[in-house]
């Protein structure tokens, strides 16, 4: 354990240098910062390829002949936007395998060779890619999610918010092996990748609106040793609904926060009887929709959602049929993008049949690090108490059906867990001291008279 995060700490730590002397190497460069950092992120999911291909032999999904591996850019200097796209169309031209063609026909359309038309531009860019990889600890598979989730928001804000290290360790805690992992708003795929990087799964299920997103995110569980075979990942919105074939063991997300849709909440299957004011709650019952029997929501919501007064409906029918697990309340300044309050919500689809775990994390321990985000100090004491559902004073409980339903279905966690201790007050100490302060101030006051008729005469 110790090991692991001193490892996190130095990939962390390598990884904030190279991208701060990388952003001065993109200085010059044509097209915006997105575009380039887009032609990064193809780079390095080229090289990953290579390598792939060049030490193993299973059903790779693709293939490219050694002449076209990335070790070649680095050689045959004067050549490599030929070499570069004979290697990306022998990648994606894989027709024959519909499963296959699904995840590698578009991997590489964010490389753009008009606006990065020249071969000494491609030289800069490859250079760039091996400072990022030099001395660090981090494999390609990290390195891509640092860039997405880090690095994104030097060069441009974009996406959603970002799954943090502490957010991964409370959504994996007592998480069993998973078959299929489902994000409904997947972004790159960081969220996905980084608990398959901690538990045991299978196939990963997600979709976004945007196309770029969903690019990145088959790049992103490629580079993280997920075989195509196992990558679903869909360009659809919420509103639409997609026949998955398949139930979900785990559904996991942090969706973008008070998101503006329409909905058709009248014949969807997914939303009626229930008409989803909050976007958030659209997301739910998605996943709902989508769970299997024995399986469990797990979403990053803001704070506002726990008293939705719009969608009470919603809240009571996950109340009274016993299906909220737990309400982690998080600590601030979690996301780069909001510091507005958030909470974990864990939902099952089987009645928990053991009331509510509050666990409040709102006053953990903070420190700032590598000045791009923070870490709570004691994350693994919290994670202990999760895991056994364990109740301390100030910091978790669990309210039962009978409380929340007497707080009008009211899931604010200071409802339920004290932020500060209350001392006792012995009442018939504090009548003597009152006794006692008035009798001091009539003594004063007639002091105070005496003084004053003296001067008076």
């Amino acid at each position: 354990m110790q090991e692991d995060k001193y490892r996190q700490l130095h990939v962390d730590f390598k990884l904030t240098n190279n991208i701060n002397t990388a952003r001065k190497m993109m200085i010059g460069l044509p097209g915006d910062r997105i575009l380039i950092l887009h032609q990064v992120i193809s780079l390095l999911e080229y090289k990953y390829l290579s390598e792939n291909a060049k030490i193993n032999k299973d059903d790779l999904g693709y293939e490219l002949n050694e002449s076209l591996y990335y070790e070649n850019l680095l050689i045959n200097k004067g050549n490599v936007i030929d070499t570069l796209k004979e290697g990306i169309a022998q990648i994606t031209q894989n027709n024959d395998n519909i499963q296959a063609a699904d995840v590698f026909y578009d991997l590489f359309d964010l490389v753009n060779f008009e606006i990065f038309d020249k071969n000494d531009t491609w030289l800069v860019l490859i250079d760039i890619v091996e400072k990022l990889c030099s001395e660090t600890k981090a494999t390609l598979g990290e390195i891509i999610i640092f860039l997405t989730k880090y690095a994104s928001y030097k060069f441009i804000t974009r996406g959603g918010n970002k799954p943090t290290e502490e957010i991964i360790k409370l959504i994996t805690t007592n998480q069993k092996d998973v078959k299929n992992l489902y994000d409904p708003f997947t972004d790159e795929a960081t969220l996905l990748a980084e608990i398959g990087n901690v538990i045991n799964v299978e196939n990963y299920y997600g979709q976004h609106p945007d196309k770029d997103n969903c690019t990145i995110a088959k790049m992103t569980l490629l580079a993280n040793d997920v075989n195509y075979k196992n990558i679903f990942i869909k360009c659809n919105d919420i509103p639409e609904a997609i026949n998955w074939k398949v139930k979900f063991d785990l559904c996991v997300s942090i969706p973008p926060f008070g998101r503006k849709i329409k909905l058709n909440e009248y014949e969807d299957a997914r939303f009626k009887p229930y008409s989803p004011k909050k976007s958030e709650f659209a997301y739910i019952l998605d996943m709902f929709n989508n769970l299997d029997d024995e399986g469990a929501i797990k979403i990053v919501v803001p704070n506002g959602v726990l008293f939705s007064s719009q969608d009470k409906n919603i809240i009571k029918q996950f109340v009274d049929n016993e299906l909220i697990s737990s309400i982690i309340g998080l600590p601030g300044g979690l996301f780069d993008t909001t510091g507005i309050q958030t909470t974990l919500l864990i939902i099952n689809k089987k009645p928990t049949n053991e009331g509510i775990y509050y666990l409040n994390m709102r006053n953990a321990k903070i420190e700032k690090r590598l000045k791009r985000k923070i870490s709570v100090q004691d994350i693994d004491k919290y994670t202990g108490l999760l895991s056994n559902k364990e109740e301390q004073e100030l910091i978790s409980t669990i309210a039962t059906i009978d409380d929340i339903q007497e707080n009008d279905y009211n899931l604010s966690i200071n409802r339920y867990v004290d932020s500060e201790k209350l001392e006792e007050i012995d009442i018939e100490q504090t009548i003597a001291n009152i006794k006692e302060i008035k009798k001091e101030l009539k003594q004063v006051d007639e002091e105070l008279n005496t003084k004053l008729g003296g001067l008076l005469k």
